[in-house]
C-alpha cells in the first residue's frame, strides 16, 4: 500500500510526465501562434519530451523558454527552409494534376513526386529533434536528419503513422489538438532516443 501511494514509483513517475506533456502541448501552441515561431517552438517541446525519455526533466516552464531564446535563430531559420520545400513541393504537385500533359508522363511526374514528398516528410519529421539534441550547424542538420530518416526507415514510418493518428484525433477533437501534438512527440521522443543512441555509439 506504501508503493501505491510513493511519488517514486513508476506510475507516478508516467503521471507526472502525461501532466508536464499537458502542459507543454499549451506552451507550444501559444509560442507557435504566430507561425514563424513555430520552428523554435517545436524545438523546445522535442527538448523536453526527449529529456522526458531519458527521465532527464526539469521545470517545464523554465526549460521550454531556455530552449526557445536558445534555438531561437537556427530553428526559426530550418522552419523557413521547411515551409519553401514544402511549398515548392506542393506547387509542383498542383501543376502535376491540373497542367495538360500525357497521360504517362503525368504518372511518372506524380510518382516521382510523391516519392520526394515521402521523404521531404521523413527528413523534416527529424529536423527539430536533432537540433534539440545536437548542437550543429543547419546544413548538417539536415544532412544528419535524411540519413538517419532514411537509415531507420521502419522507425521513421512509425514516428509518421504516430504524427498521423494524432492529427486525426485532432481533426475530430480540434480542442485538444495542443495537446495530442505535445502526446505525440512525448511517444515519438522514445523512438528518436533509441535513433540517435545507435549514432551516437558509432561515433
Amino acid at each position: 500500500m506504501n508503493y501505491l501511494f510513493n511519488p517514486e514509483n513508476r506510475f507516478w513517475c508516467f503521471m507526472n510526465k502525461i501532466t508536464d506533456v499537458f502542459f507543454l502541448g499549451i506552451l507550444w501552441f501559444i509560442f507557435s501562434l504566430p507561425l514563424l515561431t513555430a520552428g523554435a517552438a517545436t524545438t523546445s517541446l522535442y527538448q523536453f519530451t526527449l529529456k522526458q525519455a531519458d527521465d532527464e526533466e526539469g521545470y517545464v516552464w523554465r526549460s521550454f523558454v531556455k530552449a526557445f531564446v536558445k534555438n531561437f535563430k537556427q530553428a526559426t531559420g530550418l522552419w523557413i527552409i521547411i515551409l519553401a520545400a514544402g511549398t515548392f513541393l506542393a506547387a509542383d504537385m498542383w501543376a502535376c494534376m491540373n497542367i495538360a500533359i500525357p497521360g504517362s508522363v503525368r504518372v511518372v511526374c506524380f510518382g516521382v513526386l510523391l516519392c520526394l514528398s515521402l521523404i521531404f516528410v521523413l527528413t523534416a519529421l527529424y529536423v527539430f529533434p536533432v537540433l534539440s539534441r545536437f548542437h550543429l550547424p543547419v546544413k548538417t542538420i539536415l544532412s544528419h536528419s535524411f540519413i538517419m530518416a532514411m537509415g531507420n526507415l521502419y522507425v521513421s514510418v512509425t514516428v509518421l503513422v504516430i504524427h498521423v493518428l494524432f492529427g486525426v484525433l485532432s481533426f475530430y477533437i480540434t480542442v485538444l489538438f495542443p495537446i495530442f501534438m505535445a502526446l505525440a512527440a512525448f511517444i515519438n521522443s522514445y523512438f528518436f532516443r533509441y535513433v540517435f543512441s545507435r549514432y551516437q555509439k558509432e561515433d
